[in-house]
């Protein structure tokens, strides 16, 4: 009786797991769907401290159990010891102890041995539906499993009361047996304690049969218990662990953003000095009104050198900005790849088209996270011609004499600001891009159900692919922009060693225009121009090495 009044304490505590597992379960999700922050409250539950005392709490029973059919057995061995001890005459009564006893003991209000072999199968039914389990299933099948196990735990209980109920009814009886005296026996005394050594025996049989029903039951909880803590619980870890990833993502991203930005405002102010420093060039090769101003703005070199710095830090943004998102990218896979196979099991891994930056973009299914991988992207760009323009005018600018020079700068700084728009354009589809990213991030971290948790998973994959997409834009605008620097470098060297017009000269040619205007009234702009050519090829000849013509 103590035996089964602590099987019954340690079976209420299993019946008390299980309802609490499927009320929190039923509460974290209580209006069809779930949020993200509850992912890691889940894990614990299913694969925490307290289902494995639960898990240990099923063993216990079960060997409580195991402990009931072994006393069962030393019970009906004493019995079968008492009932041979009895007069010859009683015990001649009691042949085929328990052939018979099934009948001869019984009662009609014995309850019947529940169906431990439909109880056992319902219990191995949500053990292979934990088993495979995928991502639709993960919720439906965790609260199935804990409410089994709540139900079986309940049959349990009521086994072991029983068994509690047939122990005691055996000491009654069997009191009866060890006061037996032959004194004054009679016929009805006699036939009285033949019944209560069959009854013995039947209630013996009984404690014997629930006990091992109750074992078999037990055995199916314990198997449940460790396949739903496993799976679930490795379930519900990827998903937990996969948030928090993303969660700590965001600033990588937010950052990418940010240099995004940073850039392109770079880029377009690197846009409107290229159109001034042309702009100047323009003037001196069309001997313009302005030229000797230009002339003058460009000589000491600072705006072009300013246009190198600008492009320069443009180069450190997007070194600075493919680091912040190698990181994010290598976060997500490592993510993706930690994920059990179930959770990307049914995915439709065709390459998929979603809207983005103003267009469709292929999402693909990889997640090779080398940092040394330059494999385009499906929807990667390619600017080699681009970059193949810029170093075709910086040879020409290079190879050009000092009259050509000027023309071929002046096509070359066209060439920068085209090709610089052209970078502020990839750096706007790149923030397009990680705006997708910090957008799929906060999806992920938000409410889940049935119908949007594939999507939730695509949503990694998305964002691997987004990333991959920034780096190689944003590795193709370094390559523009290192091409600009070298054409610009270009302009500037083969300019530096010519002094283009002193400060002297401008003087002088103002000086005379007023007194030819005052003069003839001829075109200051024509005589001032004329001067300044004249004083470029003497600082230019001055420079050279040749023999003079003979006056002669």
């Amino acid at each position: 009786s103590t035996l089964c009044h602590t099987t019954i304490s340690k079976a209420n505590e299993v019946v008390a797991f299980g309802l609490e597992m499927k009320d929190t379960l039923d509460g974290l999700s209580a209006d069809g769907t779930l949020q993200a922050d509850k992912f890691e409250i889940i894990k614990d539950l299913v694969d925490g401290d307290r289902i494995r005392e639960a898990t240990a709490l099923a063993g216990e029973l079960g060997d409580l159990a195991l402990q009931c059919v072994d006393k069962s057995q030393d019970m009906m061995e004493a019995i079968e010891l008492g009932i041979d001890s009895l007069p010859d005459i009683i015990e001649d009564r009691i042949e085929n102890k328990m052939e018979r006893a099934a009948k001869k003991g019984a009662k009609d209000s014995d309850p019947n041995l529940p169906d431990v072999e439909t109880h056992t199968r319902e219990l191995q039914t949500l053990v292979t539906n934990v088993e495979d389990v995928n991502l639709f299933t993960v919720m439906s099948s965790g609260k199935m499993a804990f409410d089994g196990l709540r139900a079986k735990g309940e049959v349990c209980q009521d086994m072991f009361s029983t068994v509690r109920k047939f122990s005691e009814d055996v000491s009654e009886v069997s009191d009866a047996i060890r006061n037996f005296t032959l004194k004054g026996l009679d016929i009805g005394a006699m036939k009285e304690l033949v019944y209560d050594a069959w009854r013995c025996l039947r209630l013996s049989s009984l404690i014997q049969q629930f006990s091992e029903g109750v074992g078999k039951i037990i055995k199916w909880i314990i198997n449940l218990f460790k396949r739903a803590s496993e799976k679930l619980g490795s379930i519900w870890g990827a998903l937990a662990r996969a948030k928090d990833i993303l969660g700590d993502c965001v600033q990588y991203v937010v950052e990418c953003i940010r240099l995004c930005n940073d850039a392109k405002s770079r880029s377009g102010e690197l846009c409107d000095l290229s159109a001034e420093i042309r702009e100047h060039l323009v003037n001196i090769v069309t001997f313009d009104r302005d030229a000797i101003a230009s002339i003058k703005d460009l000589s000491d070199g600072d705006e072009i050198r300013r246009a190198i710095q600008l492009a320069t830090t443009m180069d450190d943004i997007a070194k600075e900005c493919i680091e912040q998102i190698l990181v994010a990218i290598r976060k997500v896979c490592a993510a993706i790849k930690s994920m059990p196979d179930v959770l990307t099991e049914g995915l439709d891994k065709e390459p998929k088209q979603i809207e983005v930056s103003g267009g469709t973009r292929a999402i693909s299914f990889g997640v090779d996270d080398d940092d040394d991988d330059d494999t385009v992207p499906v929807d990667g760009v390619d600017i080699s011609g681009d970059v193949d323009e810029l170093d075709g005018m910086r040879v020409a600018i290079e190879e050009a004499n000092v009259f050509e020079s000027v023309q071929k700068s002046s096509d070359g700084f066209d060439g920068v600001k085209a090709k610089i728009g052209l970078c502020g354009d990839m750096i706007i589809q790149s923030r397009g891009f990680a705006d997708h990213c910090d957008t799929a991030i906060k999806s992920f971290g938000g409410a889940w159900d049935l119908e949007s948790a594939q999507n939730h998973i695509l949503e990694l994959f998305e964002i691997v692919s987004l990333g991959k997409l920034i780096k190689n834009y944003v590795k193709e605008i370094k390559k523009l922009v290192r091409a600009n620097i070298a054409l610009m470098e270009a302009v500037m060297n083969k300019f530096k060693d010519i002094d283009f017009v002193p400060d002297q000269l401008e003087d002088f040619v103002e000086d005379v225009g007023d007194d030819l205007k005052d003069w003839c009234g001829l075109n200051v702009r024509v005589c001032a121009v004329s001067v300044a050519v004249c004083g470029i090829l003497w600082h230019y000849y001055s420079k050279q090495d040749y023999t003079p013509l003979d006056p002669g």
